[in-house]
C-alpha cells in the first residue's frame, strides 16, 4: 500500500468530488443487492410457491427498474471516477514537467532524454488507474464483498460459508504473486524506457548515423533493445496468466461447490428454487468484486512500478535556492568577481582551481584554453546553472548566492555555440527573449542582430515555422536569429559561448557584426578561439588545468 498517501495526496483538491464518487459507490451497492429479489419473485409466482401468479407484472417492471437504476448509478459513478482520474493525471503531468523545467545541467547529464520523456507521458498513468483501479475499484469491490456476503448469509448461512471459503485461497494467491508481479512490471518498464531513449537518440543524431553509414549497426542496437523489451513485457505477461489462472480456478471451485450444496437443499425443501436462484445471483456479484480485487494485484503491481520511476523523480532533492535578494539597478553597468573559485564535477578531480577574475562594467574579456578545461563551466556559474564549490561569484559586489535564481537569469543573455530553435515561428523565437514583446520590437532586435534582411526572404517572413531541427535555416543565420533574442532581452551581463566557431567566413562576418553591436555597454565574458571575435575583447584570458592566467594585458574599452 506504498502507493496510496502519494496517490490521495494528488487528488487531495478534488475531495468534494470524491466524497460525491464515494456516495455512488454507497448507492451503486445497495441497488446491486436489491436487483437479484424481483426475478426470484417472478420465478416463485410461476412455480405455485408464492401463490400470487397475478403479480408478474409488477415484479416484471420491478425487475427492469432494478436494473435501470442500478445501470444509472453504475454509468454516474464511472464517468465520475474516469473524470477525476483524468484530472489527477493531467495535475501529476504538470508536476513532472515543472520538475523537467527545473533541472540542473548535472541532471540533465546524467539522464536520457527519452527517459524522460517515457516518465512524463507514459508512466505517470500509473496514477490515473491506481486511483480508478487501486482506490475506487477496490472500494467499490470491497462494498460489494460486504454487502453480499451479508444478504447472503440472512439467505443461507451455510452456503455463504461455502462461498467465502474462495477467500484465503484467493489472498494466498495474491500474496505470492504480487512482489513477482511488481518486480516483472519493473524490469517491463525500465526496457520500454529504453525503447523510447534510443528512439530519441537515432532521430537527433540522424545526420551523423546516415553521414557514417551506421544505420545497419544502429537498427541492430535497437533491436537488442527491443528484444530485452520484448523478453521483459513476455515474462510480465506470463507472469499475470498464470496469476489469473490460479484465480479463474479457485472461483470455480467456489461456485461447483455451491451449486452442488444448493441442489441438495432445494431437493431436501429447505430453498426455494427462487431462494437459490437469488443466492446464485448474489454468489456472482460476490465473485465478480472478489475477482476484480484479485485483478487488481497484476494492474496495481504494473501501476506501482510506473509511479514509483515518477515519485523517484519528484522526490529527488532539488538544488536549494538559498537566494532570497533581488538585484539592484546598476546605472553604470554590472562588474563581475571571482574570489578563489574552485568547481569539481567528481571529489578529487577539479575543474577550476583557485580562480581569480574581475571584470568591470562593460569590460569584454575572453576566455581560450583546451577543450574539457572548464570554460563554459566558469560561465556557467554566473548564473547559478552550477555552484562553486569553494571561492565566491560577486554581482555588483554580492555574492550571487545571496540572489534569487530566477532574477539572476533575467539579467543575463547566452548566446550558445549551437543556436537552439523552438518548432514554431521565426517572431516568436526572437519573442521568447522577452516575454511579452511587440512586433515591432521583435523586428528592431532581428535589424540589430543582422537577420531582418534574410527573416523577410523566407516564405512568411516573421511568421515562417522553423519546425523540429529549424531546417530551413542556415547555422549562421539561427545564430543570428539567437542573438536577436539576445537583443531583445536587453540584459546588461552577456555570456557568449564559441558563438562562431560553426560559421563559415561570410556568416561569421554578419555575425561578428552582430555581436560588437551587442556587447556595447555590456559586461561580456566569452568562450572563444578564433581571431576575428578575440580581437573584440579587452582582455584575453587562458584556463587551462583549471588555472586561469592573463595572456594580453587590459587595453581600453572601445579599442
Amino acid at each position: 500500500m506504498k502507493w496510496l498517501i502519494p496517490t490521495l495526496r494528488i487528488y487531495r483538491p478534488d475531495a468534494p468530488r470524491c466524497a460525491v464518487a464515494l456516495a455512488l459507490v454507497g448507492l451503486t451497492t445497495a441497488a446491486a443487492v436489491i436487483k437479484p429479489w424481483p426475478l426470484a419473485w417472478i420465478l416463485d409466482a410461476l412455480s405455485g410457491r408464492s401463490g400470487d401468479t397475478g403479480s408478474l407484472t409488477r415484479w416484471t417492471a420491478a425487475l427492469l427498474g432494478a436494473h435501470l437504476v442500478h445501470g444509472f448509478l453504475g454509468a454516474a459513478q464511472q464517468s465520475l471516477v474516469i473524470t477525476l482520474g483524468l484530472r489527477g493525471l493531467q495535475r501529476v503531468r504538470h508536476q513532472v514537467f515543472e520538475r523537467l523545467l527545473r533541472l540542473s545541467p548535472r541532471e540533465v547529464q546524467g539522464t536520457a532524454a527519452g527517459d524522460w520523456i517515457y516518465r512524463a507521458t507514459w508512466d505517470t498513468y500509473a496514477f490515473q488507474t491506481l486511483f480508478t483501479h487501486g482506490v475506487f475499484t477496490g472500494l467499490t469491490a470491497g462494498a460489494g464483498v460486504i454487502a453480499m456476503t451479508v444478504v447472503m448469509t440472512r439467505i443461507h448461512g451455510p452456503l455463504t460459508a461455502v462461498a467465502l471459503a474462495t477467500v484465503p485461497p484467493l489472498l494466498m494467491v495474491m500474496r505470492v504473486f504480487g512482489p513477482r508481479l511488481e518486480r516483472a512490471a519493473t524490469r517491463a518498464q525500465s526496457a520500454d524506457a529504453g525503447i523510447a531513449a534510443a528512439v530519441q537518440q537515432a532521430v537527433a543524431n540522424l545526420p551523423l548515423i546516415q553521414a557514417f553509414t551506421r544505420e545497419a549497426t544502429t537498427a541492430a542496437d535497437f533491436d537488442r533493445q527491443a528484444g530485452e523489451a520484448f523478453v521483459a513485457r513476455r515474462h510480465q505477461h506470463r507472469s499475470e496468466v498464470v496469476y489469473l489462472a490460479a484465480v479463474a480456478a479457485i472461483l470455480a471451485a467456489g461456485t461447483a461447490g455451491i451449486v452442488a450444496y444448493g441442489s441438495r437443499e432445494v431437493v431436501a425443501g429447505r430453498l426455494t428454487q427462487g431462494q437459490l436462484l437469488v443466492f446464485l445471483a448474489y454468489l456472482a456479484q460476490l465473485y465478480e468484486p472478489l475477482n476484480q480485487l484479485s485483478h487488481l494485484g497484476g494492474t496495481i503491481s504494473t501501476a506501482q512500478a510506473s509511479a514509483h520511476r515518477v515519485l523517484e523523480w519528484l522526490d529527488t532533492p532539488e538544488a536549494s535556492d538559498s537566494g532570497t535578494g533581488s538585484i539592484p539597478k546598476a546605472s553604470e553597468g554590472v562588474a563581475l568577481e571571482f574570489h578563489d573559485v574552485g568547481f569539481a564535477y567528481e571529489p578529487g578531480r577539479p575543474v577550476l582551481n583557485g580562480v581569480h577574475l574581475s571584470l568591470k562594467p562593460g569590460e569584454i574579456v575572453a576566455i581560450v584554453g583546451p577543450s574539457g578545461s572548464g570554460k563554459t563551466t566558469l560561465l556557467q556559474l554566473i548564473p547559478r546553472f552550477l555552484e562553486p564549490r569553494s571561492g565566491k561569484v560577486l554581482w555588483s559586489g554580492l555574492d550571487v548566492k545571496s540572489l534569487r535564481r530566477d532574477h539572476l537569469r533575467q539579467q543575463v543573455s547566452w548566446v550558445l555555440q549551437e543556436p537552439l530553435l523552438l518548432p514554431t515561428t521565426v517572431a516568436e523565437n526572437i519573442g521568447f527573449g522577452r516575454d511579452g514583446a511587440t512586433r515591432a520590437e521583435i523586428e528592431a532586435a532581428a535589424r540589430a542582430a543582422q537577420a531582418h534582411e534574410f527573416i523577410q526572404r523566407l516564405p512568411q517572413g516573421y511568421d515562417t515555422r522553423v519546425g523540429d531541427g529549424s531546417a530551413r535555416l542556415s547555422v549562421g543565420e539561427k545564430q543570428r536569429i539567437h542573438l536577436a533574442r539576445a537583443f531583445l532581452k536587453d540584459a546588461p551581463v552577456l555570456l557568449l559561448d564559441e558563438p562562431t566557431s560553426a560559421l563559415d567566413g561570410q556568416s561569421e562576418a554578419a555575425v561578428m557584426a552582430a555581436i560588437q553591436q551587442l556587447t556595447r555597454g555590456r559586461t561580456t565574458l566569452m568562450v572563444a578561439h578564433r581571431p576575428e571575435t578575440l580581437h573584440i575583447a579587452h582582455r584575453i584570458l587562458r584556463l587551462e588545468a583549471g588555472i586561469l592566467t592573463e595572456v594580453t594585458p587590459s587595453r581600453p574599452s572601445g579599442v
